[in-house]
């Protein structure tokens, strides 16, 4: 699929910064409905975590995760996905009783995004003022979220409003050809609906006129106009990044600066010159999850280190889809959670990755003995790495620590629901925004929900 790399133009309906599932999705939705959109993304791919990539030679794996929170059914069928090529093998998992409460907000967003807070006029529409679904949650019973909870939403079970954790996003299940045929499936749908896709150019700031957003700076020194402009960067990166510190209320740069980050996750993608054995092959199909303690672990991220017991999750991810391997080989996973971005005695160094290898090259041997033997490979992960490579803030996959005054109408701003925010004309979609942690490219379509909405009048 070509991509174009330079600008045709300098003036658009929209602007999207980043080209992950969100920035796509919301691409495809807004120029299928006749918007000129240009996305903007200083990677050479598409994608953002939605990339597979080759670690060893004959090797390939997710690098970021190994699958997503699952997109909503009428946004995959909508854009098409599964006939542009993304084929998803259902993962196995009990139904969870947060599933509902979780569509519930997913709906309510999508419904708050079509409500026009800023013109009045026949269009307009008055934001519903009752909470949430889910906001007056209480802390379920400890060790509902010690079974439950995953690496990459690791929380305190201890404290107040923890069992927010379990509506993060319930496992989409596994892509074929790993999560980068899902990152081209949503490339295609965006270009083939007419939206333009540059890559390789990086946004160095949004422009304010007036108190409204209306273009952003470009790396090469240009600048391009737009009506409407989505940041699916995280919260701080948006703001504190892409604006001049004098440019914003005190009040909001002062609200940003105390968002608090999720706990860390690090990966060690490993290439096997064999196939673990397992007496139930089916076994070897499933993550598995070894017992941790995830307040002691919580608490030695906020301390600067990493437990010696982290919450964990292993995948053979070449037992579901064996095109990641070479005949007779295999390629494991290992999510380690609670990592901290920056140790307590400082960054990571060789020999800090050398000894959190071996300690996930130890889990991996505790849950599939035999593999030790039979590792030719191996890729290890923290979150610099993410945030150098993603653009996340502290390398925090989550977009913000999963907490009561985090999540849902307090994600991020509680005046702005949805994917609105205080500054007029820019809107927030990805990792940081109310849908961010529940739904694979559901922040994106609401926030071009909203934006047709602004512009258009119409949902």
């Amino acid at each position: 699929m070509p991509e174009r790399r330079g600008l045709k133009h300098l003036r658009y309906d929209v602007c999207i910064i980043g080209a992950g599932a969100d920035g796509l999705a919301a691409a495809a939705h807004l120029a299928a409905h006749g918007l000129t959109v240009m996305v903007v993304d200083g990677a050479a791919a598409t994608g953002g975590r939605c990339v597979t990539a080759e670690f060893a030679p004959g090797f390939f794996a997710s690098p970021f995760a190994d699958e997503l929170p699952a997109i909503p059914p009428e946004i995959f069928f909508g854009l098409d996905l599964a006939r542009r090529g993304a084929i998803l093998a259902p993962c196995e998992r009990l139904s969870s009783f947060a599933d509902p409460l979780r569509m519930a907000v997913i709906a309510r967003v999508l419904a708050d995004a079509s409500c026009n807070p800023h013109k009045p006029g026949v269009f307009a529409r008055t934001p519903a003022e009752e909470p949430y679904p889910g906001e007056a949650w209480a802390s379920r019973a400890r060790a509902e979220i010690e079974s439950t909870v995953a690496p990459e939403a690791l929380c305190d079970p201890e404290l107040g409003g923890s069992a927010l954790t379990l509506l993060q996003g319930a496992p989409g299940g596994l892509v074929a050809g790993g999560l980068g045929a899902l990152g081209q499936a949503l490339a295609r749908a965006a270009s083939e609906a007419g939206a333009e896709i540059s890559l390789g150019l990086e946004v160095t700031d949004i422009r304010q006129r007036r108190g409204r957003a209306v273009a952003v700076g470009l790396s090469d020194g240009r600048e391009c106009e737009a009506r409407a402009i989505l940041s699916t960067l995280d919260l701080k990166r948006t703001f504190l990044s892409l604006f001049a510190w004098n440019e914003l209320p005190k009040p909001l740069v002062e609200r940003i600066g105390t968002f608090r980050p999720a706990p860390g996750i690090a990966r060690l993608l490993v290439a096997l010159s064999a196939v673990p054995q397992k007496p139930d092959v089916a076994q070897l199909r499933r993550p598995i999850v070894l017992a941790a303690d995830p307040e002691r672990a919580y608490h030695a991220w906020k301390s600067g280190v990493v437990s010696e017991r982290p919450p964990v999750t292993i995948r053979l991810v070449s037992a579901v889809d064996p095109s990641l391997a070479p005949d007779g080989a295999a390629v494991a996973t290992v999510t380690l959670g609670g990592i901290p971005h920056r140790p307590f005695d400082g960054p990571w160094t060789h020999d800090k990755r050398s000894k959190l290898e071996t300690l996930a090259l130890a889990l991996l041997e505790e849950a599939l003995p035999g593999t030790a033997s039979s590792v030719t490979a191996s890729e290890l992960i923290v979150p610099p790495d993410i945030e150098n490579r993603l653009g996340l803030t502290d390398g925090d996959l989550m977009g913000g620590e999963l907490s009561a005054a985090q999540m849902l109408g307090f994600r991020p701003f509680v005046q702005c629901r949805g994917t609105r925010t205080p500054v007029v004309g820019l809107y927030l979609a990805g990792p940081s925004s109310t849908l961010g942690p529940l739904a694979t490219c559901a922040s994106g379509w609401a926030a071009a929900t909203a934006i047709l909405c602004d512009l258009k009048g119409q949902p």
